[in-house]
């Protein structure tokens, strides 16, 4: 896929000093957000000149999107590993199942949360940016469901071809609201992070499994 305003490095020295680059921007973006991302600071950051960094990038913009176009690459082929691990083990139950493909996506909002939650906020404004960011949104729902709905005898929801998309959604959203603005915004009862992932995944359990066949609860027990 082409990345707006990205200029393709030729030469492996120039690929590595994008790396480096880039490697740089991602840093500046987690520590210091949108105005912490300065084309000065990340050349600085990557010990090249900012002339350096406008070689291989147009603007701000096109090292922006060059960040979110790598880290969601990442992100994609880390879900798909994860998922075929998951889908070679038939014998699982489908609540350890659910809870481990749960797992499977917080642990790359938690790895690449302090990117993601700038960019997000910036795609609100830049359509490229969202077409990309839905396009790993879509993959990561397409993976839970078509995982989960190979149980779906286990399951005691009428349409699990809906409820399964639907457990994805509350699970997506709940985690991507703590990536953009943190774990205890908009929050009036207070929940440790950890206690919030494990209450996110029983809540899955409990809306897509019969009471006779959930797993022993880790979270509250409800």
């Amino acid at each position: 896929m082409t990345t707006p305003g990205r200029r393709p490095a030729q030469q492996k020295r120039s690929r590595d000093t994008e790396r480096k680059i880039l490697a740089a921007a991602r840093q500046a973006l987690a520590e210091g957000g949108w105005e912490g991302l300065a084309v000065a600071r990340v050349a600085a950051k990557a010990g090249v000149s900012v002339g350096s960094v406008y070689d291989r990038f147009t603007d701000k913009d096109g090292l922006v999107h060059a960040i979110q176009h790598d880290m969601l690459d990442e992100v994609d082929a880390a879900l798909r590993a994860a998922f075929a691990e998951l889908g070679a083990r038939p014998g699982t139950p489908a609540g350890q199942l659910i809870a481990d493909a749960a797992r499977a996506l917080i642990l790359q909002a938690v790895r690449h949360g302090p990117v993601m939650g700038p960019l997000i906020l910036r795609a609100t404004a830049d359509a490229s940016l969202r077409e990309r960011g839905n396009a790993t949104s879509a993959l990561a729902e397409e993976l839970f469901t078509t995982l989960i709905l190979t149980r779906a005898d286990q399951l005691t929801c009428i349409r699990p071809d809906v409820a399964v998309p639907m457990a994805f959604r509350a699970l997506f959203s709940t985690v991507m609201w703590q990536v953009i603005f943190g774990p205890g915004a908009g929050q009036h009862y207070l929940i440790p992070e950890d206690t919030q992932r494990q209450e996110l995944i029983t809540l899955c359990q409990n809306y897509l499994l019969p009471a006779d066949n959930r797993p022993e609860a880790e979270g509250s027990g409800c």
